[in-house]
């Protein structure tokens, strides 16, 4: 089984180790970004079943996160549902840089792009009920 890519932070000049951050750790900190951001109902997966967006649980929000080494910088594409009657462009330069931001600085590794993909638009939960 091929080992997964991995990204070295680089910090000082003189190594005691080497440090090897897992894409797994990458997600894991871009879903919290995105999950964080206003107007994000949910991470979905990169798949639309049936022309409909899948919303992703907290456990497998990972799936709806997609991350690539390409010369030493990440490249970065979430899949969301947002809230239906808010400036998409908005929401989607919002998560764009909450990621950048995010993993730039816990990591200290340059992301190159985020990419948002929105797989489907809903009403929020508070705007159902009052219907």
């Amino acid at each position: 089984m091929p080992k997964p890519s991995t990204i070295q932070p680089q910090h000082g000049t003189r190594p005691l180790g080497r440090i090897e951050v897992l894409p797994h750790a990458i997600h894991t900190i871009a879903a919290r970004a995105v999950s964080e951001s206003y107007g994000v109902v949910g991470i979905a997966a990169p798949r639309l079943r049936n022309g409909e967006a899948i919303l992703l649980p907290p456990e497998r929000s990972g799936e709806g996160i997609q991350v690539r080494i390409a010369n030493g910088r990440l490249i970065i594409e979430v899949y969301v549902v947002l809230e239906y009657g808010l400036r998409m462009s908005e929401i989607a330069h919002n998560i764009m840089s909450s990621v950048k931001f995010s993993v730039e600085k816990m990591l200290g590794v340059p992301v190159q792009q985020v990419n948002v993909n929105i797989q489907g638009l809903e009403h929020s939960p508070t705007a159902r009920r009052e219907h």
